[in-house]
C-alpha cells in the first residue's frame, strides 16, 4: 500500500550526506510528504572529521509532539535511524504510539555499532533498550552486529551460509516483525549485500553485488532510505532490496571514480532520477500486451530499432545492428513472423510501453525469440516479471521448459538470464546473411 505522510527521526547533519540530509531527498524524489524530526544537529557527521558541533534536541520531542497532535496530525510511516540515549529511544516510542493511525507502518533502523562492535558513544546495555523500539516495527533493516547485540547472540564474521542466516531469522521472530532486511551480509569472498525475508508470505533471499574497496559514509543510511521509499511505493520486498543496493552500489561507483572525499558521503543525488523511474516502473506494474493491430506491429518495430542501436552499439557492428533490424525487428518481418505461429507482445509499465517478447511453442518447448527492454528500464526487473507470465503460458500448453538464444559475448545478458535460472545447454553458429553470423549460446530454464 502506498502511503501519504511519513515522519523520518534522524540526527542531522549540516555537512555531510547521512541520517536526514540524505533521507529527506531519496524518500521525497517518489512524491512521498517527508516529515522530519531531528534528535540532534551536528555541524557535520561524526566520520572523519574533527571539531565538529552537537547540539541535542531530546528536550524539543515533546513539544513538538504535543504540536502535532493539537493539529491532528498521524502519520502513515514512520523511519527511525540514529538515537542517541535510553530518553530518546522512549520518547520516539511514544510518539510512534501517539501519532500513528490504523494503517501506520514502522521502519527501524537500530543504527548501533558494526563489524562485531558497538559504536563508542554506546555501552553494553544501550541494544535492550534499541530491542524496544525494535519491537514496535513492523520492517527492521539492521546489520548483523546490531541485530546479534539485540538478540544476545554471538557474533561471527563471514562469509555465512544460508542456514546461519535462516537461524538469525528464527531468531528475530521475537520481535514480531513482518520484514526483516539485513544488510552487510556475505557468502563468498568479493561479493556482499543484502538478506531479507518476508514473515507474512515466508519469501526469503538476497542481493549480492561486487565488493567496491574502501569505506563509504552513510551508505546505511542511503541504503535505508531507498528501501523505504520503494516499499512505501508499494513495491515488493525483493524488488524494493534489490533496488535499494543497486542505487547505494551505484552512489558509491561514482564516488570512487570521482575520487570524491569520501568524508562528505557518496554521491546518490546523480541517481535518484534512474531511482524514480525504477521504483516508477514497478509501482505501475508490468504486464505483457498481445500485439494483434497493424498499429501495435508498428509501435514494436520502432521499439526495436530504438533497443537495438543503444543496446548493441557495443556489441555489434552498425552495419549488422541495421541489417538485422530490417530483417528481423521491421513491421513487414514481425507482422511475417506472427502469421507464422509467433506471439509478440509489447512490455507496458503502466500505460508506457517499455519493451517486446515474442515467442513460439516448439514441440515439448516455448522458443523465446525475441526479449527486449529498452534502456531506461533495463536492470530493474523487469526479464524476471516477464518470465513470469511466460511460465504462465507455458502452463496453459502443460509446458515446463523455456529456451533462447544469446550472443556469445553478451555478458550482461547472459548474466541475467542465469539469475533468473537459465542454464547454458548447447551453443549455435547460425549464417545470418549479407555476410553476417550469430554466434549464440542456447540456454534453457526448466520449472
Amino acid at each position: 500500500m502506498t502511503h501519504g505522510r511519513m515522519l523520518a527521526v534522524h540526527d542531522i547533519s549540516c555537512v555531510g550526506r547521512c541520517s536526514l540530509t540524505t533521507a529527506l531527498p531519496i524518500i521525497s524524489s517518489l512524491g512521498i510528504e517527508c516529515s522530519v524530526l531531528p534528535t540532534a544537529v551536528l555541524s557535520t557527521h561524526t566520520g572523519g572529521f574533527k571539531g565538529f558541533t552537537y547540539r541535542d534536541l531530546t528536550e524539543d520531542i515533546v513539544p513538538i509532539k504535543e504540536h502535532w497532535k493539537s493539529l491532528g496530525l498521524t502519520y502513515d510511516a514512520f523511519y527511525t535511524g540514529f538515537l542517541g540515549s535510553f530518553e530518546q529511544i522512549d520518547l520516539v516510542g511514544s510518539l510512534i504510539e501517539e501519532l500513528s493511525n490504523e494503517r501506520t507502518t514502522v521502519y527501524v533502523d537500530p543504527v548501533m555499532g558494526d563489524n562485531g562492535n558497538l559504536y563508542t558513544v554506546f555501552d553494553s546495555d544501550f541494544p535492550k533498550g534499541m530491542r524496544r523500539l525494535c519491537e514496535k516495527a513492523d520492517v527492521l533493516m539492521p546489520n548483523l552486529t546490531e541485530l546479534c547485540f539485540m538478540l544476545g547472540m554471538e557474533f561471527r564474521s563471514g562469509p555465512y551460509t544460508w542456514d546461519y542466516i535462516d537461524s538469525v531469522f528464527k531468531e528475530a521472530e521475537v520481535f514480531g516483525l513482518k520484514k526483516i532486511v539485513i544488510t552487510g551480509v556475505s557468502f563468498e569472498a568479493g561479493k556482499v549485500g543484502a538478506v531479507f525475508k518476508d514473515y507474512e508470505t515466508g519469501e526469503k533471499g538476497q542481493v549480492m553485488r561486487d565488493v567496491i574497496e574502501g569505506y563509504y559514509h552513510g551508505t546505511g543510511d542511503v541504503f535505508g532510505s531507498a528501501l523505504v521509499g520503494a516499499l512505501e511505493s508499494g513495491i515488493t520486498l525483493k524488488d524494493s532490496v534489490r533496488i535499494a543496493v543497486d542505487f547505494t552500489v551505484k552512489s558509491i561507483v561514482r564516488t570512487y571514480e570521482s575520487g570524491a572525499d569520501v568524508r562528505y558521503g557518496v554521491d546518490f543525488e546523480l541517481g535518484l532520477g534512474e531511482y524514480v523511474r525504477h521504483v516508477g516502473a514497478l509501482k505501475g506494474g508490468i504486464s505483457l500486451h498481445d500485439i494483434s493491430s497493424d498499429l501495435e506491429i508498428s509501435l514494436t518495430a520502432g521499439l526495436a530499432a530504438k533497443i537495438w542501436s543503444e543496446g548493441y552499439r557495443d556489441l555489434l557492428s552498425k552495419e549488422q545492428i541495421d541489417y538485422m533490424v530490417n530483417r528481423f525487428q521491421s513491421s513487414d518481418a514481425i507482422k511475417k513472423a506472427i502469421e507464422e505461429g509467433y506471439v509478440y507482445c509489447l512490455i507496458r509499465s503502466g500505460d508506457l510501453d517499455i519493451g517486446y517478447v515474442g515467442y513460439r511453442m516448439v514441440e515439448d518447448r516455448m522458443f523465446l525469440s525475441k526479449l527486449y527492454v529498452d534502456g531506461e528500464h533495463r536492470g530493474m526487473g523487469v526479464a524476471s516479471k516477464c518470465f513470469s507470465f511466460l511460465k504462465d503460458r507455458c502452463r496453459e500448453k502443460d509446458l515446463n521448459k523455456i529456451y533462447l538464444k544469446v550472443k556469445r559475448d553478451n555478458v550482461r545478458a547472459i548474466n541475467a538470464y542465469k539469475a533468473n535460472g537459465f542454464v547454458i545447454v548447447d551453443e549455435a553458429d547460425t549464417p545470418i546473411g549479407d555476410g553476417f553470423e550469430m554466434n549464440d549460446y542456447i540456454l534453457e530454464l526448466t520449472f
